[in-house]
């Protein structure tokens, strides 16, 4: 066999090893209230498959003409190191604003001091922003500030609200969902306030957007009475329905990898809502977690290994848990908090 032969057959053995793994891993029951249920098959909770029609053309995002002056960041290296740390959010003096702890619910500080809501903390790949929607200044608009709370400044101008932010995989853009157009549709805009684009434009209600690795968008959308999952790829085409129920399915959040999506569904109960795990083709659904009351506000760790989450409690408070994407070690970190996202560690460089 010849040298370019052997190359040839390497080259088609690497292909085929590449991608998303297959193998669903089995949630294993952990000890004291939590439930396990590896899976719920349902017909009309198995996915749908990935050619579901949507009656809508194409859309290819587009640049969206703006007449005010964009936010310019300053790009300042963190004055001291950070390890890894939750950003949430909490109503404790108030209104809402955005916190910051150690992984075990220690070391809380206070990010924003507004006088209105400072709410859904996502925080970039590199772990050095956070971005944030605030009323501050009357509606709904995406803010974006320094890991420790310096330089806020913000991204969108609209009499309309803008809502849900989340990063790009490579944190230079934030994907967020706007009801500039009329209806909820799913736009992006650099780090430094330029270059809005919108994404969709559906007769989908689209909200909670976040962009894998893979640079795949994932959606609840609601045409009807229910939310359900979707996905898109980044210029707004090849729309998919992963979920295909009657009851909610929303808040999907990708896994680290882009292989995995958790979200929230009423699959056990419509006045308790559970957390759940699918491929990201919508396939092996199964429950992570479904406790007394209803759970929310569901995201993963740096690693994949872990899932943040809150539920509500018996005397009306929220509460920020952890546990490990198999279902074990559920543990709570805080009280009088929700919207948990992950803040990789960050060491101060040029």
């Amino acid at each position: 066999m010849g040298t370019r032969q052997i190359l040839f057959i390497l080259i088609v053995a690497g292909g085929l090893m590449a991608g998303c793994s297959t193998t669903t891993p089995t949630p294993t029951p952990t000890s004291g209230p939590v439930i396990i249920v590896p899976e719920l098959p349902s017909p009309t909770q198995t996915a749908v498959p990935t050619d579901t029609p949507i009656p809508t053309a194409t859309f290819t995002a587009t640049p969206v003409p703006t007449d005010v002056p964009t936010a310019t960041p300053t790009a300042t290296p963190l004055p001291t190191p950070s390890p890894d740390e939750i950003v949430f959010q909490s109503n404790r003096d108030g209104d809402f604003e955005i916190y910051i702890m150690n992984l075990d619910g220690s070391n809380q500080r206070q990010l924003t001091f507004n006088n209105a809501n400072d709410q859904y903390p996502r925080v970039s790949p590199d772990g050095r922003y956070i971005t944030y929607e605030s009323d501050q200044d009357g509606n709904g608009e995406i803010y974006v500030m320094n890991r420790d709370g310096s330089d806020q400044r913000r991204l969108t101008f609209h009499l309309d609200n803008d809502r849900l932010p989340s990063f790009s995989p490579d944190g230079q853009q934030i994907i967020f969902a706007s009801e500039r157009s009329g209806a909820a549709d799913l736009y992006r805009i650099n780090l430094d306030g330029s270059g809005l684009q919108q994404i969709t434009a559906t007769p989908l209600r689209e909200m909670h957007p976040g962009w894998s690795a893979n640079d795949q968008i994932v959606f609840n959308g609601s045409m009807e009475l229910f939310w359900q999952v979707y996905t898109i790829d980044l210029n707004g085409s090849n729309q998919r329905k992963l979920t295909n129920s009657r009851i909610d399915e929303w808040s999907p959040e990708w896994s680290p990898d882009g292989c995995q999506i958790v979200f929230l569904s009423e699959r056990g109960s419509s006045l308790n809502p559970g957390i759940y795990i699918m491929n990201a083709d919508g396939g092996s659904p199964r429950l992570l977690y479904d406790g007394p009351l209803s759970e929310w506000g569901a995201s993963w760790s740096a690693d994949g290994s872990q899932i943040l989450f809150t539920e509500d409690q018996s005397n009306g408070r929220a509460d920020i848990y952890m546990v490990n994407a198999d279902g074990t070690g559920l543990r709570k970190l805080t009280e009088r908090g929700g919207y948990p996202a992950w803040a990789t560690a960050v060491v101060p460089g040029p």
